[in-house]
């Protein structure tokens, strides 16, 4: 059994003919397929303040919301999925999504929710200065803040 970096070595040795895998630079999108797209916007776009970028109607409906400078998340319900979708795309289990906020943030975000009536499990300190809290969104999703000083590689994180 090989070990993932054993694969990352192979694909990138030129003498096995296989071409290097170009880094991956980020997270462009994410989609989750909701039941309620409306309430999901509203917890998305009105409580957590993402800012909708985009928005199909018709027999595609989806709501695509931005996360940072290049990221998206959309959401779309069951119909705009499967046999409508490119290469098939469909909705499925998944543990949690986690949005960065930045440092020192963190507390005021959980007052808003708080505020907002929304149950928040807090007390996640996973080292000094990289801290989270988890929500459930309107369809059950794992949702995930967190503040981090340092990336899960060790390096510090950025703005």
């Amino acid at each position: 059994m090989t070990s993932d970096i054993e694969t990352q070595d192979f694909l990138a040795r030129p003498s096995t003919g296989i071409p290097a895998a170009p880094p991956v630079i980020g997270l462009f999108e994410l989609v989750l397929e909701v039941a309620d797209l409306e309430a999901s916007e509203r917890f998305y776009h009105d409580i957590l303040g993402l800012q909708v970028v985009d928005r199909w109607t018709g027999d595609r409906p989806a709501v695509w919301l931005g996360l940072g400078r290049e990221g998206f998340l959309g959401l779309w319900p069951r119909e705009t999925g499967g046999a409508m979708a490119i290469h098939g795309g469909r909705g499925g289990a998944h543990v949690h999504i986690a949005l960065r906020v930045p440092h020192g943030t963190l507390a005021a975000a959980h007052a808003r929710l708080e505020a907002l009536g929304i149950p928040v499990e807090d007390g996640w300190e996973f080292s000094p200065s990289n801290r989270a809290i988890y929500v459930d969104d309107p369809g059950g999703n794992v949702l995930e803040l967190t503040e981090r000083a340092t990336l899960w590689d060790g390096t510090p994180a950025t703005e």
